[in-house]
């Protein structure tokens, strides 16, 4: 069936709705994998934080509790999106499941989209629908755990999460001042409020940049993405720190340096994070744009050499 060169909501819907309808299994075991691993986290820092003998050593060690709980949230996260945005196109490695996708009445852009929001916003609500109810389920365990302090028998999700917010929210301030130096009165420094948007935003751009890289491996790997992908950006890191060994950073130091002492009065820190920022947002769409291009270029029959 062909479709018009119009990008289609209604036609989105209906592969999503496809896809979601045949990999139900999938998707199931997926959410229950997902939700196993935050269980076990539950599980495993109540079994260490069972045992307190005094206040004193609660009191030192109730703040780790929660910090323990972010590392691994933040661990967890982080691993299922880079994971599954390798898996991006896990439904089309046979010769049939690829006939069967590509025969759908829908443009490749829709199916380019409606996967990449699976890998995106799907695993984002997956994630949290599964850590929250692993939170409720591991109340079901507090009467196993009975040394457990009843100043831990908090609710964890909120805090976590909340912390997590704390730390990536790109509307944070700073306090900086001006005409500070060694050899004037500290009373005339003047005080002022900084923001630090550009600052995360350069970090919200490098994390996608990673994101779109794993995407990318995805779609060009058909056997094992993500270890192969792993492995590629092993390689390139290995190859860029050897030539890194032929370089003259003393005299590229120097450069960077007189350049910044010339052009002070526009060279500022926002504009620094801001061109990188626009860098990695470069490069994330690049990888997008290639990954897209491979799907599009995707046969019902691959040649051998393609099946890496």
């Amino acid at each position: 069936m062909s479709t018009n060169n119009y990008f289609s909501f209604a036609r989105l819907g209906m592969v999503m709705k496809r896809d979601f309808v045949e990999n139900r299994k999938t998707n199931m075991y997926v959410f229950l994998g997902i939700f196993l691993a935050f269980l076990g986290l539950y599980l495993g820092n109540m079994a260490e934080y069972n045992n307190v003998y005094n206040d004193a050593y609660l009191n030192r060690i109730a703040p780790s509790y929660i910090n323990d709980h972010v590392s691994f949230f933040v661990g967890i996260f982080s691993f299922v999106l880079l994971y599954f945005a390798a898996e991006m196109m896990r439904n089309m490695r046979t010769k049939e499941s690829r006939f069967s996708y590509l025969m759908l009445p829908a443009s490749s852009l829709e199916k380019f989209v409606a996967r990449a929001l699976y890998v995106t916003l799907g695993l984002v609500l997956m994630v949290f629908m599964a850590s929250l109810l692993a939170e409720a389920v591991h109340w079901l365990f507090m009467p196993f755990f009975k040394d457990f302090p009843e100043e831990l028998k908090v609710c964890v999700w909120p805090e976590v999460w909340g912390k997590i917010w704390g730390v990536i929210n790109p509307f944070q301030t700073r306090i900086v001042y001006l005409n500070a130096s060694y050899d004037t009165d500290p009373s005339t420094w003047q005080q002022v409020e900084k923001s630090l948007f550009f600052i995360y935003l350069m970090g919200y751009a490098a994390s996608l940049w990673q994101h779109s890289i794993f995407v990318l491996g995805g779609n060009y790997f058909g056997k094992h993405p993500f270890l192969k992908t792993i492995g590629t950006m092993i390689l390139v890191a290995i190859l860029i720190a050897w030539i890194c060994t032929y370089m003259h950073w003393d005299n590229l130091g120097r450069m960077i340096g007189n350049l910044i002492d010339d052009h002070t009065h526009w060279l500022t820190e926002e504009m620094v994070a801001g061109f990188i920022s626009f860098i990695f947002f470069a490069f994330t769409v690049l990888n997008w744009w290639l990954s897209y291009k491979l799907f599009t270029r995707r046969q019902v029959i691959e040649p051998k050499f393609r099946l890496l």
